[in-house]
């Protein structure tokens, strides 16, 4: 054993400076010792001293702790975005923290914007469709490490003049012929038509799946293969909300319409025997005489659409740039229980009387289909625009396919081709 006297002694408070430099970072903990044994002669823990779990390791002398990082926060749209599309939800993300409250409000005032907030509680996302042309502020709040931050951000919405809406020529719970076109005319050109054609559903009428064909930029009709099914509904719907049609135009709405195919009716007018045969449902529901357009105005052949009808319609000599004097001028008059076939001038009506004596035998009009009272009334009163018309035997061609709704002349196989001529 050692004997007592050499045993080593307690630990002098001053080293040489030697040693010092020596033992480096665990001079610290003798130094501490050292005022231990000064301060606590019983040897218990001074205020000074490390608690229970905590690092027995202190920083070098004028070293700072590092602060806690703030919170990091990303919002969608940017802050001074514009054209934002209404219905892209906005989102506010906390990529590193927790986020607050977070408010979303029209600038000018009104009541906040819905939104839902993720579970983990870092994102939250709008639910509400925004309004177009209007300015927002979007007010966030975040905590992280015990701190907290807060922001503000501002964008509007897509601005009037890049707005988009649409029209459709069926009215909701209307009734029309079994051969309605659908005809959808947009405010502004569209660039992306497959997109537009792809939002557009059509149900019922027989579920007989047609085609779409564009007139024009702003123009689109659809038929479907073959008429409308009689006494059946028939659904349309256009989902044009927020869609990109093309050039920053966005559409502003949805459409939707609901309507119903009635009876079958068709008529069959022929020149040879100067004859409109009315059809009901498949069965022949009257004969009458008539007459066509006269050789210097024949009337156009091929299936034509009833587009509008009236008791009576004013017929004026200066819509087909007739002028007094002209072979072919008349006087303006009140043609009665008219149904019109081409947005051009072609009409079924009550011929005028000078012309009675020949309905069945010759052809004086300007292409009208003329006849006499009774067949007039009938037409008028029995059919609806959707009905179909059928000219033969003139020798003319058709009418182009928009001048009415001449669309039942093209083949369904090339309906889709803007391109494709018939006999027009």
């Amino acid at each position: 054993m050692m004997p007592l006297s050499s045993r080593p002694g307690p630990v002098p408070c001053g080293l040489p400076a030697r040693r010092l430099i020596a033992l480096g970072a665990v001079t610290v903990l003798l130094a501490t010792g050292c005022a231990q044994a000064a301060g606590n002669s019983a040897g218990e823990p001074s205020a000074a001293s490390p608690t229970a779990g905590s690092s027995a390791t202190a920083a070098p002398t004028g070293t700072e702790l590092p602060a806690a990082a703030p919170a990091e926060v990303s919002v969608t749209p940017v802050d001074a975005a514009v054209e934002h599309n209404p219905v892209d939800p906005v989102v506010v993300r906390a990529d590193h923290g927790e986020l607050g409250e977070v408010v979303l409000v029209p600038a000018a005032g009104g009541e906040p914007v819905p939104g839902e907030r993720s579970a983990d509680g870092r994102t939250w996302t709008s639910t509400g469709v925004l309004a177009f042309d209007t300015a927002y502020a979007l007010h966030w709040g975040a905590t992280a490490g015990g701190s907290t931050s807060a922001g503000t951000s501002t964008f509007s919405t897509v601005s009037a003049a890049h707005e988009v809406d649409a029209r459709i020529n069926v009215a909701e719970d209307g009734v029309y012929g079994t051969g309605q076109i659908l005809q959808l005319s947009f405010s502004e050109p569209v660039l992306h038509k497959d997109e537009v054609e792809r939002a557009i559903t059509v149900q019922g009428g027989g579920d007989r799946a047609g085609a779409f064909r564009w007139y024009s930029d702003t123009v689109l009709r659809y038929r479907p293969a073959e008429t409308w099914a009689p006494h059946s509904e028939v659904s349309v719907s256009l989902d044009l909300l927020g869609l990109d049609i093309g050039n920053g135009m966005v559409g502003n709405h949805d459409l939707h319409r609901s309507f119903s195919i009635g009876a079958e009716h068709y008529a069959r007018v022929d020149n040879a025997t100067k004859t409109l045969t009315a059809y009901v449902d498949g069965e022949v529901a009257g004969r009458f005489p008539v007459t066509l357009g006269n050789p210097d105005w024949p009337s156009t052949t091929g299936r034509k659409v009833i587009m509008e009808q009236a008791p009576t319609y004013l017929f004026k000599a200066d819509s087909l740039d007739l002028q007094p004097g002209d072979a072919h001028w008349y006087e303006t008059f009140w043609a009665s229980n008219v149904s019109r076939l081409t947005a051009s001038g072609e009409f079924v009506h009550q011929a005028l009387p000078s012309a009675m004596p020949v309905l069945g035998e010759a052809n004086v009009s300007h292409g009208c289909v003329g006849m006499s009272p009774e067949g007039a009334k009938f037409i008028h009163d029995v059919f609806r625009p959707g009905d179909v018309v059928e000219v033969v035997g003139t020798g003319y061609p058709q009418a182009d396919p928009d001048d009415g709704y001449g669309d039942w002349n093209i083949p369904l196989e090339h309906y889709a081709d803007e391109s494709w001529r018939g006999n027009w």
